[in-house]
C-alpha cells in the first residue's frame, strides 16, 4: 500500500522535474550545511585535542607535591606538555627508565631534559624549548629528517657543539628553507651551535625544538634536572590505564603509594573540555542559523505542494468520488512532500560527506564520519516534509467533492 504511494509520489515528482529540482535546492544546501558545520565541531575538536596532547601514543609522567590537587596536576601538565620551563627537579632517576618499559603495555620510556631559552639564529632572537638528546628521543618521538643529519652521525666528540632544530622553528619568522638553515650558527646563552639538521613534527604538541647532545645541556644547565619521564604505549592498549600503571611503578619504587606527593599522569581534560565546550556553542550557534535556511526551503516546499493541490484538484475530486477517503488523499500528499525532503536531505548528507572528506585530506587528518549526524539530517528532513506538508495535505483532503470535478 505504502509502496503505491511512492510510487504516485515519483511520478508527479518526475511530472514537475523543474519545480521540483527548484524546491530540491534550498533542502540539499541547508541540510549540506547543517552537515559540515558539526562535522567541522568534531574535526576542530581533534585537532585542538592532538595539539595539546600530542598523537603519537605517549603520556607525560609529572612528580607533584599534592596529586589530590587537579589544578597542580594540571599546572604540571602544562608546563611537562609545552616544553618545560627548566624548574630543577631532582626526584627522578635514570634507572627508572629501566623499570619503566617493563611494565605491560609500555613500547618505550624517555627522560625529559627540557628548558625555554632565549635563542639567537641569524640575528633573530626566539623563545625555544632547548632538549637534551638521549639515545631513543628520534625514534620515540618518531621524528624524521628534512634536511641535514641527526647528531649520532657525527662523532661524540664532535656532538658537544651540534645542534637539531625542528620545523616549527622555521615557522616562526625565518626566512629561510630546511636546506638553507643547515650550517647556521644558534646561540644558546653564550655557547654557539651548528645546525646541522632539521626535523618534521610528528607530535604536534612539542612545539618549536632545538635539540643538542646532553653532554652539551648538562655543560650549560644543572645536571639531573629531569623535567618528566614520558612512556609509549603499545598499540592495542589502552594509552591512559597504561600509563597509570607506569605512574603507580614510579611511586611504588619512591615510596609515595601512601604520599600526596608522587607521580601523576598529565591531566589536560579540563582545558581540552572547556575548548571543545567552546566550539560546541559556537557550532550550536551556528547549526542553529543554518536550520533557519531549512526551515525557509520547508516553506518553499509547502508553497509548491499548495500549487499543486490547485493544479489537481480535479483529479483529487475524482479520486474521492470513486471512493478515495480523506486519509488516504492527505497521506499520498504528505508522502510526496516527505519523499521531496528526503530526497534533499541524502544529496545534502552526499554533498557533506565529499566535503568534509576533501577537507580531512587537505589537512591530513583520518576521523570517521559520524554517522548520527547523518541519521539526524535524514530524520530532520523527513520532518520537514511531515510539517510542511501537513497543511497542503489537508487542504486536498478537504476539497468540496462536486466543486473539485467541476474545476478546469
Amino acid at each position: 500500500m505504502i509502496l503505491e504511494y511512492i510510487k504516485l509520489s515519483v511520478r508527479e515528482l518526475l511530472n514537475n522535474k523543474l519545480r521540483s529540482f527548484l524546491s530540491l535546492i534550498g533542502i540539499v544546501i541547508g541540510v549540506a550545511v547543517v552537515f559540515i558545520i558539526f562535522s567541522i565541531s568534531d574535526i576542530a575538536n581533534v585537532a585542538i585535542t592532538n595539539q595539546i596532547t600530542g598523537s603519537n601514543g605517549s603520556v607525560n609522567i609529572n612528580y607533584v607535591k599534592d596529586r589530590t590537587d587537579k589544578m597542580e596536576v594540571l599546572n604540571s601538565s602544562m608546563n611537562s606538555n609545552f616544553g618545560g620551563l627548566g624548574d630543577k627537579s631532582y626526584h627522578y632517576d635514570l634507572n627508572d627508565l629501566e623499570q619503566l618499559v617493563l611494565v605491560n603495555g609500555v613500547d618505550d620510556a624517555i627522560a625529559v631534559y627540557s628548558t625555554t631559552q632565549q635563542v639567537k639564529i641569524n640575528r633573530e632572537k626566539l623563545g625555544l624549548a632547548v632538549r637534551s638528546v638521549s639515545d631513543n628521543f628520534m625514534d620515540f618521538y618518531g621524528f624524521k629528517m628534512i634536511a641535514g643529519n641527526p647528531l649520532e652521525a657525527y662523532p661524540e666528540d664532535e656532538r658537544i657543539n651540534l645542534a637539531l632544530i625542528n620545523d616549527r622553528v622555521l615557522d616562526y619568522s625565518l626566512n629561510m628553507t630546511p636546506e638553507e638553515v643547515i650550517g647556521q650558527k644558534i646561540q644558546i646563552k653564550n655557547r654557539l651551535y651548528t645546525i646541522v639538521g632539521v626535523t618534521d613534527t610528528p607530535n604536534q604538541s612539542l612545539g618549536p625544538i632545538v635539540a643538542i647532545s646532553k653532554d652539551s645541556y648538562d655543560l650549560m644547565f644543572s645536571r639531573s634536572t629531569i623535567q618528566y619521564f614520558s612512556v609509549k604505549v603499545k598499540s592495542g592498549h589502552d594509552l591512559d590505564a597504561t600509563a597509570q600503571l607506569a605512574a603507580d611503578r614510579l611511586n611504588e619504587i619512591h615510596n609515595y603509594t601512601e604520599t600526596k606527593n608522587g607521580y601523576a599522569l598529565e591531566d589536560l581534560s579540563f582545558i581540552i573540555s572547556q575548548i571543545t565546550q567552546v566550539t560546541g556553542i559556537l557550532s550550536l550557534v551556528m547549526g542553529i542559523i543554518a536550520s533557519i535556511s531549512l526551515l525557509v526551503a520547508g516553506i518553499g516546499v509547502m508553497n509548491i505542494m499548495l500549487v499543486s493541490v490547485v493544479e489537481r484538484t480535479r483529479e483529487i475530486g475524482v479520486k474521492r468520488a470513486i471512493g478515495a477517503s480523506k486519509g488516504a488523499i492527505q497521506f499520498q500528499f504528505i508522502v510526496e512532500s516527505c519523499l521531496l525532503t528526503l530526497i534533499g536531505g541524502i544529496i545534502g548528507v552526499l554533498i557533506g560527506i565529499g566535503v568534509i572528506e576533501i577537507a580531512l585530506m587537505v589537512l591530513n587528518m583520518k576521523l570517521p564520519i559520524n554517522i548520527s549526524y547523518v541519521i539526524f539530517a535524514l530524520l530532520f528532513s523527513i520532518t520537514l516534509g511531515l510539517l510542511f506538508g501537513y497543511l497542503p495535505s489537508k487542504r486536498a483532503a478537504n476539497l468540496n467533492i462536486i466543486e473539485a470535478i467541476q474545476s478546469e
